[in-house]
């Protein structure tokens, strides 16, 4: 299941080589990867229907990219770290590429580094900084030795590893400005929360967090005003409840569509079909409906593949 959708910049050939190395610690992700000019989307339904809750880091060698996430860009460059948040969407338009990564889920620093996710599409220097290197030096001394680890040494270098990278990360955090950032996530948790609630809308979000209704559409510009986001969120959701089953089976469309915050199955139906192009009765489970632009070109469809492994 690959975590990013790859696509070639327009009129570029693939003629660069591609390498990657990956190795499961258990709880970790480590490895190295060289890459050509492409550009990687992780879509708001791809976040929707895999459901991982896992950070990356990617410690760039040599290359550079332009990541894209909801609060703005950032350049990245030989001697950065990039952090992705895998439950958070992102676009990286990137040249050739060599890298160190490293993927571990949420739950291992979340305890030590509060909002991390507010680092989300964030790069910082991990040659100048003096506890950045020390974890930098680490995860790539630990992809050079990974073939002599003993099994039952793998929890605790995994432990390691996510305790030096919570102290980096942590400063990290600190450092950055999150007053505008850190409300519009917020919102956007509490959405996440209250999906199900056919009283959620922009009133009742305005009332919660105090906000005029200009401030808080000035939170969702961007996804074309809150009521839209809310509109997204809960047929990303509804989609996959319908595609993914729970061990009860597949749920009733009546029973998602009251899930999802709908006031009845045919307003749910409706606006499942424009947003779709189907209705929920013809969801296949595990089927998938993530689509291309017309001039992208799809290659590499294996692109950190073993990342979500």
């Amino acid at each position: 299941m690959p975590i990013f959708q790859a696509t070639l910049p327009s009129g570029r050939l693939l003629s660069d080589p591609i390498g990657m190395d990956n190795y499961h610690l258990g709880d970790l992700l480590v490895g190295e990867v060289r890459a050509p000019a492409q550009i990687l989307e992780r879509t708001p339904r791809m976040v929707a229907q895999q459901g991982l809750d896992h950070l990356l880091l990617q410690f760039y060698h040599s290359g550079t990219s332009r990541v894209e996430v909801a609060w703005g860009e950032t350049d990245v460059a030989a001697n950065a770290c990039i952090l992705f948040d895998l439950a958070q969407p992102v676009t990286v338009v990137a040249e050739p590429v060599h890298a160190t990564n490293l993927l571990l889920p949420r739950a291992l620093v979340a305890e030590k580094v509060p909002n991390v996710e507010a680092l989300h599409g964030h790069a910082f220097d991990y040659a100048s900084d003096r506890i950045s290197r020390l974890f930098f030096t680490c995860v790539r001394e630990l992809v050079d030795c990974v073939d002599v680890l003993e099994v039952h040494q793998l929890p605790h270098v995994s432990q390691a590893v996510a305790m030096l990278g919570s102290a980096c990360l942590r400063g990290q955090v600190a450092d950055r400005p999150s007053s505008d950032m850190q409300l519009s996530i917020t919102i956007r948790q509490h959405i996440e929360k209250e999906l199900a609630s056919p009283h959620l809308d922009a009133e009742t979000l305005a009332e919660h967090f105090g906000l005029s209704r200009a401030t808080l559409y000035r939170q969702f510009v961007a996804e074309g005003g809150v009521q839209r986001f809310i509109r997204e969120r809960r047929l990303l959701r509804a989609m996959k409840m319908l595609t993914q089953p729970g061990p009860a089976g597949r749920p009733r469309v009546s029973a998602v569509a009251y899930a999802t915050g709908f006031s009845d199955e045919k307003t749910f139906s409706r606006a499942f079909k424009r947003r779709f192009g189907f209705l929920p009765r013809e969801t296949e489970v595990g089927s998938s409906v993530w689509g291309r632009t017309t001039d992208a070109q799809p290659v590499l469809q294996s692109w950190l593949r073993e990342l979500a492994a």
